[in-house]
């Protein structure tokens, strides 16, 4: 069953690699390691260093304001997809403790078997209301992580 859903979530969520861009299906944008770029959930990525990757960047689910001693937090929603396999996680990116006023950034690495990549999250814009932070879209930079 939970098999099921991921691949109703992936066929769902697919893009287009082609010009043949169908109606309801993003078109993914080319970009190149390391350029930086402005991300809003769902929007698809192919990188021209490394074309059989595919990045999407799914959601960024708000943060509510409950619990004063809870660090206030994004929690973005990416997807890799590489040849047949398919790398999704939910990863919280923390409020800059050193940074006057409120602001999110940070990194994260994740991938599939020897593709690993680091996702660097240079800036997270949202509005701030009483009860929430509400994120709307990421300046992001991908990396493919090389070890030593």
């Amino acid at each position: 069953m939970k098999r099921l859903f991921f691949l109703f979530l992936i066929l769902s969520i697919s893009c287009s690699k082609s010009d043949d861009s169908k109606e309801g299906i993003p078109e993914c944008q080319e970009k190149m390691f390391l350029e930086s770029f402005i991300a809003e959930p769902n929007d698809c990525f192919i990188f021209l260093d490394d074309p059989v990757m595919t990045f999407i960047f799914v959601r960024i689910n708000p943060f509510t304001k409950t619990d004063f001693n809870n660090i206030p937090h994004a929690e973005i929603f990416v997807s890799i997809f590489i040849d047949d396999f398919t790398w999704e996680f939910l990863h919280t990116i923390y409020e800059d403790s050193e940074m006057n006023g409120n602001s999110f950034s940070g990194l994260v690495n994740g991938g599939i078997n020897d593709n690993i990549y680091t996702i660097y999250f240079d800036e997270i814009e949202f509005t701030e209301t009483e009860t929430q932070f509400i994120f709307h879209r990421a300046t992001i930079r991908l990396e493919k992580y090389v070890e030593d």
